[in-house]
């Protein structure tokens, strides 16, 4: 009996200290390097509809699930990318960023949920978001694609809805932290910063 309890008992150990990293592969919460923060002040257009978004998965009646990831991805964009820019403004059209040297507009394309069987078997949402960046002029200088994931149990009834609340609140951070890293990562907006502050030295 003790042979056959040992691979649980490890079991048990194991999922216990690696489940706090497990989330959204830890968010990616990790801010970028400071020297690869992008010196723009940036516009992030969130409007009613995109953070009013809704994902409905499952036949009616049958498993079916309403994923809220607009308004919790709007909460956590803008504090991840302010990590990326030399500051960040939210607003909810393109016409209000009057200040901004670069507008960021995301777009939902895809959202997708695994199933599980059982309460303790974990089961995977993924978000994708399309990324536009223009320049003040209005010109597009960046379009690109986004994906954040997490990983929980599905739960039993008792627990289904707290889990359905972690899956989507830590596969938005985890969209939030990649889409700052993809940022500070794109050459297009770093030749644009780099210009940018080029033409304000040049100024002073």
């Amino acid at each position: 009996m003790l042979q056959s309890r040992f691979p649980l008992l490890f079991c048990a150990l194991a999922c216990a200290l690696v489940s706090p990293g497990v989330r959204g592969r830890a968010f990616g919460q990790i801010p970028p390097p400071a020297d690869t923060k992008l010196s723009l002040k940036a516009a992030i257009v969130l409007t009613p509809e995109f953070c009013a978004t809704k994902s409905k998965k499952g036949t009616w009646g049958i498993n079916q699930e309403n994923f809220e990831i607009g308004k919790v991805v709007c909460a956590d964009l803008e504090p991840a990318l302010n990590g990326a820019f030399a500051g960040v403004t939210r607003v909810e059209a393109a016409s209000s960023a009057t200040d901004a040297q670069i507008i960021l507009t995301p777009k939902f394309v895809d959202v997708a949920a695994t199933q599980a069987k059982f309460a303790f078997s974990n089961r995977e949402l993924v978000l994708v978001l399309e990324w536009t960046a223009k320049d003040a002029a209005g010109k597009t200088v960046w379009i690109d694609t986004v994906q954040g994931s997490a990983k929980h149990h599905i739960g039993n009834t008792f627990t289904y809805k707290k889990n359905l609340k972690l899956i989507v609140d830590d596969s938005s951070k985890d969209l939030a932290a990649q889409s700052a890293a993809k940022m500070s990562a794109s050459q297009q907006l770093r030749d644009l910063s780099n210009a940018t502050s080029g033409a304000g030295t040049a100024k002073n």
